[in-house]
């Protein structure tokens, strides 16, 4: 096997010199002694720090995943939790709607019982005062006992109806209450959010106001044109921003500075 050995150095220009170099089309094996460190350091530093900022990046785009994974979750969680709360409200009232009709049911097959037993009580009284017997007049006392009873439990039956309709009723106004508060709570937040609009409205436009007196106080207008642009500017902004007509209080003082401030460097330059 041909080994050839060729000198390798390095230019002031950092360019590869090789001395005694054969024609390496035709060798198939080309030994370098003493060659030097082909990649520069700056190159190394290069790649290192392209490799680290890879890194970083990749740990960046997991993590931003596994945020938005978990983010998901936690509203799917949040979806699942509101829709079995709203089917358990649900339920409960379809309860106690059932319950009220059950107990009117009850209260209405209570209060034939009674009709009943009254009407056999009036016949058993009606054939004992009629007949005299012992057996007539036992069993007319059987069935006027017997519709006591029936009227007591087509009483308590009456009553459980009517307990049962005021708990629909107040289910169905604890309803209607909750809805209002939510409407409420909307409410509440749309005017948050209506706020801190405006808020950001005003603070957008001290802004762009603080730059246009910017652009004055370095424009090579007279002093008194000057006073004269920044006077009209402010007389422009400050009914928007004045928290009598609507305006933001905190905006408003900070727009009263920054034109007291254009002011005093006017009056000096």
């Amino acid at each position: 096997m041909s080994v050839h050995s060729i000198m390798v150095n390095l230019n002031n220009g950092g360019n590869v010199i090789m001395t005694q170099a054969p024609n390496l089309d035709f060798v198939p094996n080309v030994e370098m002694p003493n060659a030097p460190n082909l990649v520069r350091p700056n190159t190394v530093r290069q790649l290192r720090a392209r490799a680290e900022f890879h890194a970083r990046m990749a740990n960046l785009e997991a993590k931003i995943k596994a945020e938005e994974k978990a983010r998901e979750k936690a509203i799917k969680n949040a979806v699942k939790k509101a829709a079995a709360k709203k089917a358990e409200e649900k339920a409960r009232e379809t309860a106690i709607k059932n319950a009220a009709k059950q107990a009117e049911e009850n209260a209405r097959r209570e209060a034939v019982n009674r009709s009943k037993a009254e009407a056999t009580a009036a016949k058993a009284a009606a054939r004992a005062k009629r007949e005299k017997s012992n057996r007539n007049i036992a069993a007319a006392k059987k069935a006027a006992e017997n519709a006591k009873k029936a009227a007591e439990n087509a009483k308590k039956a009456a009553e459980n109806a009517e307990k049962a309709k005021k708990a629909a009723e107040n289910a169905e106004k604890a309803k209607k209450a909750a809805e209002k508060a939510k409407e409420a709570e909307k409410a509440a937040e749309n005017a948050e959010k209506a706020k801190k609009a405006k808020k950001a409205q005003a603070n957008a436009l001290v802004r762009i106001v603080n730059k246009k007196w910017s652009n004055i106080k370095s424009s090579t207008m007279t002093r008194n044109q000057k006073k004269k642009m920044g006077k009209k500017i402010y007389y422009t902004a400050a009914p928007k921003l004045h928290p009598n007509r609507g305006g933001n209080t905190q905006a408003f003082q900070v727009f009263s500075n920054a034109y007291d401030k254009f002011k005093t460097y006017v009056n000096r330059n």
